[in-house]
């Protein structure tokens, strides 16, 4: 029998290339009977940067951004050819700050805007953007700074850019940019920008944003949204995941050649995931959490939705499964078989993960006798 394992990273504990080992090692321990191919996946959220870049082969750059809240933070991208893979994570993300000291009103997107200037310096002509994980909700005015562009308030004064300056901005003087660049942000989630599903209200709190910041950034938001809309000469702020990330599609979208690409979807198409699909018997996917959530094409329901297309069986692995999503596919599991705190199960989700793997493997196996 062919597998195909093309899991997502299971967050906080493994990431999808161990996923997808730990998975093909309990396989080939049961049988050499099975054929495995290992294809981890993404959606925009962690390790998109990764899957990405090794699809591509790309070469990994390795330098020194401005953090969240102003430090210096060892980061990287990687580039194949004219292309540039950049996580927002690595240079503005909520992994480079302690939980305790998350604060939206003053945390920068500056440094993922000097991941996109290194970029351009090294001729880069196109960029895949992921933007899941971020600690900002700045409207990208930080990364807007880090390639150039200033803002002023009303009464002139200059503006660095961050949460709490969004609400002051009035004029912007712009910085002339390669006409050429084309920017692929890839995305996982369809959040307005504004209102109850917004940037400022449902993400602000997750990155630490009181009752009173979430007035004020959605105050910012909205404000900033009016000033950009005024120079793209095109109304941004409805349109689906520019509320991801804090926001900062916004002005890529106003000044640049941007465009928001639906995460699962996108990455699929990069990995040629149809092809593979095609070879398969049997495919198995997963992540940390398999619930109603995973029906808003998260990776695994983008991968049910190819291996259906082609008539091929899908199995779905995740830490926590509910039966909301079970529509999906073909059977969800949980690799946790008894009472277990989350801290524990994901402290042993390799060994968890194998051992559920083992016994799925003699199912299969004793089935297709």
């Amino acid at each position: 029998m062919k597998i195909l394992i093309a899991p997502n990273s299971m967050k906080g504990s493994l990431n999808a290339f161990d996923f997808a080992d730990t998975v093909g090692e309990a396989f080939l321990a049961c049988t050499s009977d099975f054929e495995i191919r290992k294809l981890p996946v993404a959606d925009g959220g962690d390790f998109t940067g990764e899957v990405l870049a090794r699809n591509f082969n790309a070469q990994t750059v390795s330098l020194y951004a401005t953090g969240p809240l102003g430090q210096t933070v060892a980061s990287k991208y990687a580039i194949s050819g004219k292309k540039a893979i950049i996580e927002m994570a690595d240079a503005s993300g909520m992994k480079l700050v302690a939980m305790n000291e998350l604060n939206p009103m003053i945390a920068s997107s500056f440094g993922t805007g000097q991941l996109i200037l290194d970029a351009i310096s090294k001729e880069c002509e196109e960029i895949f953007l992921a933007i899941g994980g971020s600690a900002t909700v700045d409207g990208g005015m930080g990364m807007m700074e880090a390639l150039g562009f200033k803002f002023f308030d009303k009464n002139g004064t200059e503006l660095s850019g961050n949460g709490r300056n969004l609400g002051k901005v009035h004029s912007i003087v712009k910085k002339e940019l390669p006409a050429n660049l084309k920017i692929n942000i890839v995305c996982d989630v369809d959040n307005p920008l504004l209102g109850s599903n917004g940037a400022a209200a449902v993400f602000g709190p997750q990155k630490g944003a009181t009752s009173e910041g979430v007035k004020e950034l959605e105050k910012g938001l909205e404000n900033w949204a009016t000033v950009l809309e005024m120079h793209a000469r095109r109304t941004l702020q409805n349109i689906p995941g520019m509320g991801a990330a804090g926001g900062i599609s916004l002005p890529l979208m106003a000044f640049l050649n941007a465009e928001i690409v639906p995460g699962a979807d996108f990455v699929l198409e990069q990995l040629q995931f149809s092809e593979q699909v095609k070879w398969a018997d049997l495919v198995i996917t997963g992540e940390g959490r398999i619930d109603s959530q995973t029906l808003n094409n998260k990776a695994p329901f983008a991968v049910a939705k190819v291996a259906r297309r082609f008539n091929k069986s899908v199995i779905a692995i995740g830490g926590k499964v509910e039966v909301e999503a079970s529509e999906a596919f073909d059977g969800i599991f949980s690799l946790v078989n008894g009472p277990v705190n989350l801290q524990e199960a994901m402290q042993n989700s390799r060994q968890l993960l194998f051992n559920f793997s083992s016994q799925l493997a003699r199912t299969i196996k004793s089935l297709s006798r």
